[in-house]
């Protein structure tokens, strides 16, 4: 079983999307536990100093573990793009809507990660990699613009994969891979 066989893509990036979702989702519901009257969300006070320290954690893991993604994404895209017949439709001119799924899916995420990385940059400047500061309105409006945009891009690519069926195709076992 060659490692070229198996898409390692899809098996990477749901951790940069559970690290980021956690860690933005925090900062919102800081933010609003913090500013507004929401009786549950006060229920959590207490628990917001280890919950803004996790979110750090989350956050930095989130950026790290998204390299990965990133580079086998760009490996899978190329490989797929690259195969005889794949890129266009019968008529050779007209580009197949599944890569223009996956440009979408491509572009969004490194959105994501390069707004959530300058964000972490600039939380890193001032508190540290790990430090347990309040998010301030910079943040939440990050938090605000990322989240749905994370959200958004991974089903896109759940579309990809399940819909369009890329990643199955490379996935096929040969009779010398068994």
């Amino acid at each position: 079983m060659s490692f070229k066989s198996h898409p390692v893509h899809p098996a990477l990036v749901h951790f940069p999307i559970a690290f980021l979702t956690f860690c933005h989702s925090i900062d919102i519901l800081h933010y609003l536990a913090t500013n507004f009257s929401i009786p549950f969300l006060s229920d959590l006070s207490p628990l917001f100093p280890q919950l803004l320290s996790t979110s750090r954690l989350l956050h930095t893991l989130g950026i790290f573990t998204a390299i990965p993604a990133i580079i086998t994404g760009i490996a899978q895209a190329a490989a797929q793009a690259a195969k005889p017949g794949n890129l266009y439709e019968a008529d050779g001119k007209t580009i197949k809507k599944k890569f223009y799924v996956m440009a979408t899916h491509a572009a969004l995420n490194d959105f994501c990660i390069i707004v959530s990385g300058i964000s972490w940059w600039g939380r890193y400047k001032a508190h540290g990699i790990f430090g347990a500061a309040e998010p301030g309105v910079n943040e939440v409006g990050v938090a605000g613009v990322v989240l749905p945009v994370i959200l958004f891009a991974a089903s896109l690519g759940g579309d990809l994969v399940y819909k369009y069926g890329m990643g199955f195709s490379a996935a096929k076992s040969t009779k010398k891979d068994q």
